[in-house]
């Protein structure tokens, strides 16, 4: 995912020898561990345990302004205090939300923020239970660390305002075995006596991953926990109430890796920093709502049959004709049907839309045909541009060949600033280097079965790698992650333009960008306002998922994080986004969409009892199966029937609506010192 990341092992790797990685090898660790003596105080403690007993605790590390940004915003944070105690000869580590307001969180986000402070307070967190801490020291901003359990949770990042992160590890290094991992400095093995990382993440079929075809053939597998931890996955204890975890299926089938090893541990994180997060009841609001059709029945249904014909995949047959399924389920939330599907926007009606200068007159109505019918393929190329806020609507024909021009020039001096570096400077470059040989790798896997792209030598694939190159420079933050290329390729295959599909695929990134962020919160927050949406549209599969540890969504993180390009088809995928481009019901109807899917295969996941790796594999192998009218369809009725209710779910500034600017920019600068 991070692009400078992405190239490094995929495993934490274990250790050749605890000497040649053993902390006190590192200068600021050792400088650390006296100052630790005289800044860290051990204070003993009493603990009411009822009418239990009492327990010793011992407090070795005391730390104030741990923060954690639960939200997308960067004004949202909740600062606590982070502590390290023995207690019956064990080490723990806990975290407590500070009480009342927090003086780091504006009033108008206070209210909403103060909901999720007990879903993050972390009563007592056995280190034995951790895997390993990966350490951020970003070249700007604030140090972080991350914990993974052995189970394959991890909680969020914790930041430290004041410092104290060295400290921390001093004492951890006096109480529990901790050493660095081979492949990656910044990790840090806790409790490591056995390789580590040994199952596979392939089924999650991101680009740094081989086909399934040849997913047996395959020796060098991921993981994100360990075989000997397997047994504790279903029955991994709860720290604290609610602790603000993730879960990766640790029973996860293997279906396919990568030889490169390109998947890092970088990417494992990207996979589990999704929380657990509040369940507002507002389900009733709908219970009374009555006279439409009741969801999840229809006079037809589609022929979703995998090994139909294209000619005959959407076609329509009757019940009497449809294959024999569960008896129907009651669902108590009605819906209204969306409305069908138009044909796409033609020559003759784009004409109609502009003015003699060539201004779009009415965008609100050009939104709307293009959301209920697309556009037409000739169109693509003019239409993707004002959809992706490369061009204004009220701009002319004049001003937009003058923009063309001045992007034009803009983007070759970009460009130019890599294509100068020679090979002697690239040697001493290793950011370049890393993103540069990422990019390589992932482009030549990229709608490789598209015609524009296929073949050896094919022009388009240098092209795709020069315009995410050029990227990589132009947003030095962000660089380049696993995914990217996904996003550009359509663009590239409609605009056929080197500079223009830049600037197109530079305004989307303005919009998800924070998909790719190393500490995932905008991931998380899609996800959190996912499993609002689903509380709120099917109360009864939100329920279901509760009670199955699957409130994470985590089986969702592939629609969102490329928004659908592994579900459907090139031409599909197409379709689809120009229809989530024009943001004519919500910025957010991606997240519709995936309530849409998930509500119309609940029968069958609650009927099946589906377990979270069930769940996984069963979401995974959807691809190339679900209806896309219809699913379009489904998503409009669902984010009718939630209006405001459903707009509420979603805290501001999630992806793809334009980040909150803060202190901090537009994107936390997460990249190691180069």
């Amino acid at each position: 995912m991070r692009g400078g990341d992405a190239g490094a092992a995929a495993e934490a790797g274990s250790p050749r020898s605890p000497d040649l990685y053993d902390l006190s090898d590192d200068s600021d660790y050792a400088a650390a561990a006296a100052a630790s003596s005289d800044h860290t105080a051990m204070r003993t403690d009493s603990v009411d345990r009822g009418s239990d007993e009492t327990a010793r605790i011992d407090v070795l590390y005391e730390k104030e302004r741990v923060t954690i940004h639960p939200t997308q915003y960067g004004s949202g944070r909740i600062s606590g205090k982070l502590r390290l105690f023995l207690q019956q000869g064990s080490l723990f580590l806990s975290w407590e939300p500070n009480e009342g307001a927090d003086s780091l969180s504006t009033s108008s986000f206070g209210v909403e923020i103060d909901k999720y402070r007990n879903l993050y307070t972390i009563k007592a967190l056995p280190l034995s239970d951790v895997r390993f801490i990966r350490r951020h020291t970003p070249t700007f901003g604030l140090d972080y660390i991350i914990i993974v359990l052995s189970s394959g949770l991890a909680f969020p990042p914790f930041y430290f305002y004041n410092g104290g992160i060295r400290e921390l590890f001093s004492t951890l290094k006096q109480h529990v075995f901790i050493i660095r991992s081979d492949d990656d400095p910044n990790v840090f093995l806790v409790n490591d006596f056995q390789d580590p990382l040994q199952k596979s993440l392939s089924s999650l079929e991101l680009p740094g991953v081989a086909s399934v075809a040849n997913a047996m053939s395959r020796q060098n597998s991921l993981s994100f926990t360990g075989s000997a931890d397997e047994s504790r996955h279903g029955t991994d204890r709860r720290h604290g109430e609610a602790s603000s975890m993730s879960q990766y299926g640790s029973k996860q089938k293997n279906k396919s890796n990568d030889p490169g090893r390109d998947l890092s541990i970088q990417v494992l994180e990207k996979f589990s920093l999704v929380t657990k997060f509040a369940r507002d009841t507002t389900s009733s609001l709908f219970l009374n709502n009555s006279g439409a059709h009741t969801y999840g029945r229809q006079q037809h249904e589609y022929l979703l049959d995998n090994k139909a014909s294209d000619k005959h995949k959407n076609q329509y047959i009757t019940p009497e004709k449809a294959v024999p399924s569960a008896p129907p389920e009651t669902d108590p939330l009605p819906l209204v049907w969306g409305n069908q599907r138009d044909h796409p926007l033609s020559v003759e009606e784009w004409t109609a839309f502009l003015d003699p200068e060539g201004r779009v007159m009415d965008s609100k109505a050009l939104k709307k045909k293009v959301f209920y019918g697309g556009v037409d393929h000739v169109l693509r190329k003019e239409v993707w541009k004002f959809l992706l806020g490369y061009h204004e609507y009220d701009s002319t024909y004049a001003e937009r060949e003058y923009l063309a021009a001045m992007k034009r020039a803009e983007y070759e001096a970009i460009k130019s600033q890599w294509k100068s570096i020679t090979a002697t400077q690239a040697k001493r470059f290793t950011k370049f280097r890393e993103r540069k040989g990422l990019i390589d790798k992932d482009v030549v896997r990229t709608d490789r079965s598209v015609p524009y792209y296929e073949g050896d030598d094919n022009r388009n694939v240098v092209v795709l790698r020069d315009i995410l190159l050029t990227y990589s420079f132009y947003n030095f933050d962000l660089g380049y992650c696993q995914g990217m290329s996904d996003f550009l390729a359509p663009i590239l295959y409609v605009m056929e333009d080197e500079s223009e599909s830049f600037w197109c695929f530079a305004s989307l990134m303005e919009r998800l960008g924070a998909n790719f962020n190393r500490d995932q919160n905008g991931m998380h927050a899609q996800l959190l306002a996912l499993s609002k949406l689903v509380e709120l549209l099917d109360p009864q599969l939100h329920n279901y998922f509760r009670q199955n540890d699957c409130l994470n969504y985590f089986f969702c993180f592939r629609w969102v994080l490329i928004q659908f390009k592994r579900e459907f088809t090139f031409d599909q995928i197409m379709l689809l986004w120009e229809v989530l481009w024009t943001h004519y019901l919500s910025e957010h109807f991606h997240l519709y969409l995936c309530v849409a899917i998930l509500k119309r295969y609940r029968q069958r996941i609650i009927g099946e009892q589906m377990d979270f790796d069930t769940l996984l594999k069963f979401i995974n192998e959807l691809s190339g199966q679900i209806n896309l009218d219809r699913a379009i369809q489904d998503a409009e009725a669902l984010c009718t029937i939630a209006g405001e209710n459903g707009a509420s779910c979603i805290p501001p500034g999630t992806p793809p609506s334009m980040p909150i600017e803060t202190d901090g920019g537009l994107y936390v600068q997460q990249d190691e010192v180069l």
